[in-house]
């Protein structure tokens, strides 16, 4: 309730007169005040305030095979070197930072580094091998944080599964450190991160965002896994996974990356994500989508799926997501087949033509928030994270306006009442041109109950 009284609080002292939002001074900022940068944001931009790292400091070694305690020690140290909002005060709360951190005061540093929460709350040594014990690994996508874990580890906890997030290199401090990054460093940290799960725990559960579903893919057919392993990873979750990406020319972006470094430069003032995005981030995750086309897949374990994903999804082709899906399902004789899951979020009344054995779940329309008359689609943006999220639910202090950024509308997506919410479509956009961008899945309990009869079923 304190927290909520901040940012109440501090939103009103930023309104000024004309209804426009003053530029704090330097000792009132924190995470919530950089949002109302409304007024200077070009400057901002163009300044790359935020956009640069503070420091080159050393990556993890995941050669090492260190303790995951070790890692997440090392990815703090290495987020408040280099991340510019890493030291900024930011009074957003989860269930999941009040289990880390109980009631102290939050920094950024905080709410974006990498996490392990227990569900029985009993301090283990790093050495002490658990016995009887589940664990599922969550995997961000391209310029995220694990912050988007934060609602859905609650639910894994609920059912008393511990949760580990991995921090991908080149994220957590600041866009520019994505400008030299290689997908191979990301496929090392996956690596790092399957192999202590199986080492920590008896029974695994893997999932991904994004890219954070494209590397698992990529690593379960890439490591051949034995068939002890294969029977204790006992569920895949991917949420839209990248699989191929909507922009027709994502192919160039290695060879444009030669000559400049982002396609596009925003403000940067989301604490959880970057907002500015360069070309070589394009390039890596188009030379690692490349590794899961269907025709790549030839040793998929026999895992279970569980898939969401969106008809609407602007930086995923949904339809390639679902060739990957039904590639993974009939490939070879798999016990576990009838267990594979798709969330399928559509305007449309008719499902996806997939196998009949998958099983396709299509919510219901949207009835239950006040949200849900302004919805005009599932953005990819959306599927982690729950409504109710400080930062990024409904009325949650982020919005994403990165779409319009440097034209008339970007002001008004960032200050109306009433924003009308969904994805970029092109008839979206030309609809409603100051639309926000969705940042929270408006079903994400009836994803969550879902998620857990998967679970469940295993």
């Amino acid at each position: 309730m304190n927290s909520v009284c901040k940012i109440i609080s501090l939103v009103v002292a930023l309104v000024v007169s004309k209804g426009g939002f003053a530029l704090p001074q330097k000792n009132e900022e924190d995470c919530i005040s950089i949002n109302y940068l409304v007024t200077n944001a070009a400057s901002v931009a163009e300044k790359g305030r935020y956009r640069q790292t503070l420091a080159i400091t050393d990556d993890f070694d995941f050669s090492t095979q260190g303790a995951f305690s070790e890692y997440i020690a090392h990815q703090r140290k290495k987020i408040f070197a280099e991340n510019p909002k890493a030291h900024l005060p930011c009074p957003i709360t989860t269930p999941i930072s009040d289990q880390l951190y109980g009631g102290r005061d939050l920094k950024v540093i905080d709410l974006i580094a990498p996490f392990q929460v227990d569900p029985r709350m009993q301090a283990k040594s790093n050495t002490e091998k658990k016995h009887d014990t589940r664990g599922v690994l969550l995997i961000h996508g391209l310029t995220d944080s694990p912050f988007i874990f934060h609602d859905l580890a609650s639910s894994f906890l609920k059912q008393g599964i511990t949760v580990r997030t991995l921090l991908l290199p080149g994220h957590g401090t600041a866009a520019s450190a994505l400008v030299d990054v290689s997908h191979a460093q990301w496929r090392a940290a996956t690596a790092y991160g399957v192999q202590s799960m199986l080492e920590d725990f008896d029974t695994v559960y893997l999932g991904g965002f994004s890219t954070g579903g494209a590397l698992l893919i990529d690593y379960l057919n890439q490591q051949k896994i034995s068939l002890a392993q294969e029977e204790q990873i006992k569920g895949l979750m991917l949420w839209s996974p990248a699989s191929q990406a909507k922009a027709n020319m994502a192919w160039a972006a290695q060879y444009v990356a030669w000559f400049k470094d982002y396609i596009d430069e925003g403000t940067d003032i989301d604490f959880a994500k970057y907002e500015s995005f360069p070309f070589n981030a394009a390039a890596q995750i188009y030379s690692l989508m490349q590794l899961i086309q269907p025709a790549n897949l030839t040793d998929t374990p026999d895992i279970p799926l569980f898939v969401v994903a969106s008809e609407v999804d602007q930086t995923i082709d949904t339809k390639s997501t679902l060739r990957v899906l039904e590639h993974w399902h009939n490939n070879g004789m798999r016990k576990t087949q009838h267990k594979d899951t798709l969330i399928y979020y559509a305007d449309k009344a008719q499902k996806p033509v997939l196998s009949s054995s998958i099983n396709v779940i299509k919510p219901e329309l949207c009835t239950h928030g006040d949200y849900c008359e302004a919805l005009i689609g599932i953005a990819h943006t959306a599927l982690t994270n729950a409504p109710n999220n400080q930062h990024y639910g409904w009325q949650g202090i982020y919005r994403n306006c990165e779409h319009v950024f440097g034209t008339a509308y970007y002001r008004t997506c960032k200050t109306t009442q009433n924003p009308i919410l969904g994805e970029t479509t092109a008839h979206g956009l030309q609809a409603y041109p100051a639309m926000q961008r969705l940042t929270f899945n408006p079903y994400f309990d009836h994803m969550v109950d879902a998620l857990a009869r998967f679970l469940d079923s295993q």
